[in-house]
């Protein structure tokens, strides 16, 4: 390991606490006892300290649970240690984001164990958070902002874990305050703005109706801010918003198809498709997903195409070289647009615009130009399809083998 991989180290042993997964698989765990802690509170004695500890993970453990249980406490003592000592700034924020993700792993581990946000542990993340809440208020330096976000963060995410974890009719109260505590803390430290979004968006996988609303909370406190730092959350927000919108409403299209040379030059017009049921497919060559659903969606044309139903593709590649092999490789039917092409003429890009969260994205469009309904694939879009066409064979799809669930997405980003 490396001094900037303890963090992530600690942080991944209590992500492996919260799913119950057991990675001993890899190796059987360590009886070698780790170093001790030295009694010097020299700072240059305690950072060799450190990397002693590191060096011996990596020779002796193969587990994170294992690393965690036998370093943890010696991390978190030689790390207070060294925060008393004098540092420079650059050294006093990389010892207090280790220190919060210390506390915030110890401080998950508590309160999993108690079904409570308590804990010794906890206490002190939340002390040290306060400590550095005030000193940046009385102080606006980088220096007081960056040490008071590092224990922020990990407060944050901590209630995040922890409120995933919880039967699901007591999540509702803490989402709701999370949400609060997130928007009020991107506009006092807008570099917080991300992960606010993060937030919004992990909640809405859980709760979406809630997430919905969280979403037009985020953007309403954005947007009135004016915070220039704030504009791409704005953004991702809004896109979230609009994809949230989108049934019953109109569809943003706006794209570059091949023309007869294979070159993107053939503009869509929507008034083509009216009359007709359309699946818009947003997805890409290098997603296995995606791959997977071709086959099907073969079938899907097949089945309908005659009757009325049309697909357009529209993908998110960069190299454009291996789309078009692709789509010929694989015989597909349907037109198939590129972002890329599309988005260098001037409109905006589908996947941004909408902040779609994965692809394969599928949206059914009727024949009247309204959305009936998104993420539109395997049997749900069976059925849809079944409603809408009553004169032709259904599909007999099996909802028990049915792959296209939201886990096997993939995200271009």
């Amino acid at each position: 390991m490396h001094k900037t991989l303890v963090l992530a180290a600690l942080l991944f042993a209590a992500l492996a606490i919260v799913s119950g997964a057991d990675n001993r698989s890899f190796s059987q765990e360590s009886h070698v006892v780790a170093p001790a802690l030295p009694d010097s509170n020299d700072k240059d004695a305690l950072v060799q300290y450190q990397k002693e500890l590191e060096e011996w993970g990596a020779a002796n453990v193969k587990t994170s649970d294992e690393f965690w249980r036998q370093t943890a406490e010696s991390f978190y003592e030689s790390t207070k240690r060294i925060l008393d000592a004098e540092l420079d700034d650059e050294e006093r924020v990389r010892y207090n984001k280790q220190m919060a993700g210390i506390l915030g792993s110890f401080a998950l581990q508590e309160s999993l164990k108690s079904g409570k946000l308590e804990g010794r542990r906890f206490d002190e993340l939340v002390l040290r958070a306060a400590d550095a809440s005030k000193t940046f208020s009385n102080d606006k330096s980088e220096l007081a902002k960056d040490i008071y976000l590092a224990y922020a963060r990990q407060f944050m995410n901590l209630r995040l874990q922890f409120a995933i974890q919880r039967p699901a009719e007591e999540r509702e109260k803490e989402f709701v305050s999370l949400v609060g505590d997130a928007i009020t803390l991107a506009l006092l430290a807008p570099e917080y703005g991300e992960e606010a979004f993060q937030i919004v968006l992990t909640i809405r996988s859980y709760d979406r109706e809630l997430g919905e609303d969280a979403i037009d909370a985020l953007c309403d406190a954005f947007e009135n801010s004016g915070e220039p730092k704030l504009v791409k959350p704005i953004q991702k927000t809004s896109g979230l918003r609009r994809y949230a919108r989108l049934p019953g409403g109109t569809l943003y299209f706006e794209a570059l198809f091949p023309d007869e040379k294979g070159e993107y030059t053939k503009k869509f017009e929507p008034q083509e498709l009216l009359g007709k049921v359309c699946l818009v497919e947003v997805w890409a060559t290098w997603c296995g997903p995606c791959r997977k659903e071709i086959p099907r969606l073969k079938e899907v044309y097949e089945r309908y195409h005659d009757a009325g139903f049309e697909i357009l593709g529209y993908s998110v590649d960069q190299d454009l070289d291996a789309l078009d092999r692709f789509v010929k490789e694989n015989e597909i039917p349907w037109p198939v647009a590129s972002q890329k092409r599309s988005v260098e003429a001037g409109y905006h890009g589908l996947y941004e615009y909408y902040s779609i969260n994965g692809v394969p994205e599928m949206i059914l469009v009727d024949r009247d130009g309204k959305v009936l309904q998104v993420d539109c694939r395997g049997v749900k879009l069976a059925n849809a399809l079944k409603e809408l066409f009553p004169d032709v064979k259904p599909l007999d799809w099996d909802p028990a083998n049915d792959f296209s669930a939201r886990a096997q997405e993939c995200d271009p980003k």
